[in-house]
């Protein structure tokens, strides 16, 4: 039984994320708070108006009720018992007037704080190495990190709400003691006592939730992934013409069962510490009404005085369960925000970090030139080889590649030969798990990422399409910032020239109708010569077409690849298929097979070679003739 216990915890160990932070509660309070009074300044002000406010209310009832039944038990005068009434009303209406006004200020200006520190999550997705979007892993962390700027009560508001209640409650706890003291410090030991209990009641509690909750985080991203799936349009076809209704809502239904379950302990779990909370509460209440009338009977205890301690010792065991509810609520909201600076500080090749960033530290200034404006690019590939996180074979092994500046090269190979991940390593989008990439000399790492994303202009298989305007899906900036001619002029080049005229609004149609009802859908075939146009109007140094033509029979395909070429000039072009349409034009052909290079040379020096690449091009030959004639 141990062998397997120790088995068990191993195996947990070795699957625990290296790179998971284990930060103090002062280290993330200390984080949040900084940040917090960062985004918003005046925070400091209305939350010492709401600490006075809370102490106000918790104990001047108790002292003017008090002094009230005292008057009336020594049959005072009414005038003495009037002033008392009224100065209680002043002394609780002033307070709660500037309480109100406080609170209305620190729930919005609290929620403001949290969108700041969602955007700095958002930024670190948006500019994260690419490879990690890829990585199923990296992404739960992610979701991690988005529960704990999720909501009101998760990790980073739930701590600004936590640390206030915490100023609260220390500050209304001095005033509590001094007063039970004087009833009986055995009783303050008593209160205290119940406190921790009821402290590692609610901590026991809330760690074991924290971990059902962690268990949740992919399957929230796979339901996620149902529910766009289902509702995507795009799908509708595939599900209503394959009957996939049942076995999607099985596959929906069977992740919700999972989640069901776990929510279910959850809420039972916190059932038995609800019932727990109750008998502590119990135990104080019948010890104090037993003492207190006690002493009432047995000793010169007034009933005024009965009053006072009663009201005092409920709102000392009511502040001590705060403290101790807001601890382990602190602690519960502290480990959410370890998962929330993990994926924060996920580490990188470089990270931008944006204005406002809270804790890190900014990388030195590389003294190397910058990229852009430099006369021509050339790119050397020295022993390069790559293997995705958590993958054990190499999706691209050992290659050795030059690309000369202005230079056409075309890289063929079959789906999975390794062609794309050749081209993500170029752009920069991966980075070598063995060897470099040089430009013009200098390694790759030595250049800020987003300025390295310039010198490309990307057409991938793939294309996506935003819910913006047409000529912003091609200049891919706002509108002020985008030439409507210059889109119009590409877009023409690129072939949407019918398209475009046929629409009401021309380029200034928006696509898609996730935003605008009156959007407008492309086909595959239009989206890909969008892409075409955004490539042209990026006017980037260097062009890369990841199969951006799938959607076009070998003949259209092999058109476009001329007409396209022509166009870009004498920039640096990179032309990837498994069809050869695009070899002739091209300086060289780079043939991948199982990730690697395995023929490199001229068109004609490959088809003399009699190799792979030949027998490709003659199984393919017969879709590049037009009338009996091969296309020249």
């Amino acid at each position: 039984m141990k062998e397997k216990e120790k088995k068990k915890k191993d195996g947990a160990e070795a699957e625990k994320d290296p790179n998971q932070k284990e930060y103090s509660l002062i280290s993330n309070m200390v984080y949040i708070l900084k940040g917090t009074f960062r985004f918003q300044k005046p925070l400091a002000f209305f939350l010492f108006l709401a600490v006075l406010n809370n102490v106000i209310n918790t104990y001047l009832p108790t002292f003017a009720l008090s002094a009230v039944i005292d008057q009336v038990t020594r049959q005072g005068e009414f005038n003495t018992l009037l002033k008392t009434v009224l100065l209680f009303f002043v002394g609780m209406l002033v307070p709660g007037i500037l309480g109100t006004w406080a609170n209305s200020n620190i729930w919005w200006r609290m929620i403001d704080a949290r969108v700041e520190f969602m955007m700095l999550r958002i930024h670190k997705v948006l500019y994260m190495d690419y490879e990690y979007i890829e990585s199923a892993k990296i992404m739960e962390v992610c979701q991690k990190a988005m529960r704990a700027t999720g909501g009101n009560t998760n990790g980073v508001e739930g701590m600004m709400h936590s640390a206030q209640r915490v100023f609260e409650v220390l500050v209304s706890s001095l005033t509590a003691i001094v007063i039970v003291l004087r009833l009986s410090p055995w009783m303050v030991l008593l209160l205290l006592a119940l406190g921790v209990l009821n402290y590692f009641n609610m901590d026991y509690t809330k760690k074991r939730d924290k971990k059902t909750w962690d268990e949740l985080a992919p399957y929230w991203r796979k339901t996620w992934y149902m529910q766009q799936t289902m509702s995507n349009f795009v799908y509708g076809k595939d599900i209503r013409l394959f009957s996939m209704k049942r076995w999607l809502l099985g596959k929906y239904a069977s992740l919700h069962g999972f989640i069901h379950c776990r929510i279910l302990e959850s809420k039972n779990r916190w059932i038995g510490c609800s019932i727990r909370n109750q008998m502590l509460f119990l135990v104080e209440e019948g010890t104090v009404y037993v003492y207190l009338i006690y002493r009432v009977l047995k000793t010169d205890m007034s009933l005024a005085d009965f009053t006072l301690y009663l009201g005092a010792v409920r709102a000392f065991f009511g502040v001590l369960q705060q403290i101790f509810n807001s601890l382990t609520d602190m602690k519960a909201q502290s480990r959410e925000i370890n998962d929330f600076r993990t994926f924060l500080e996920y580490p990188e090749r470089e990270v931008i970090i944006p204005k406002g960033e809270i804790g890190g530290s900014k990388k030195g200034v590389s003294t190397i030139p910058s990229l852009l404006g430099q006369p021509s690019y050339e790119f050397r590939f020295e022993n390069v080889s790559f293997r995705y996180p958590e993958s054990e074979r190499y999706a691209l092994k050992n290659l050795n590649l030059t690309l000369a500046a202005g230079e056409r090269l075309a890289v063929v190979g079959l789906n999975g030969a390794g062609k794309s991940t050749f081209i993500k390593l170029l752009c920069g989008l991966y980075m070598p798990t063995e060897g470099r990439i040089l430009i013009n000399g200098v390694d790759i790492h030595c250049y800020d990422k987003r300025e390295y994303y310039k010198l490309f202009s990307p057409v991938f298989q793939n294309v996506e399409l935003f819910a913006f305007p047409m000529e912003e899906n091609v200049s891919m900036k706002v509108a002020e910032e985008t030439d409507s001619a210059l889109a119009e002029k590409y877009l023409f080049a690129a072939g949407l020239e019918e398209k475009i005229k046929s629409l009401p609004k021309g380029i200034k149609t928006d696509l898609l109708k996730v935003i605008s009802e009156d959007g407008v859908d492309l086909s595959g075939g239009e989206s890909q010569k969008l892409a075409l146009a955004r490539a042209l109007y990026k006017n980037a140094p260097i062009v890369v077409l990841d199969e951006p033509t799938a959607a076009l029979d070998a003949l259209a395909e092999y058109r476009m690849y001329q007409n396209f070429d022509q166009m870009i000039g004498k920039k640096s072009a990179v032309y990837i298929s498994h069809r050869l349409s695009s070899t002739r034009f091209c300086d060289h052909v780079a043939m991948f097979a199982d990730g690697e290079l395995k023929e490199y040379g001229t068109h004609e020096s490959l088809l003399r070679a009699g190799g792979a690449y030949r027998e490709m091009f003659d199984v393919q030959a017969q879709y590049y003739r037009e009338g009996g004639a091969e296309c020249e």
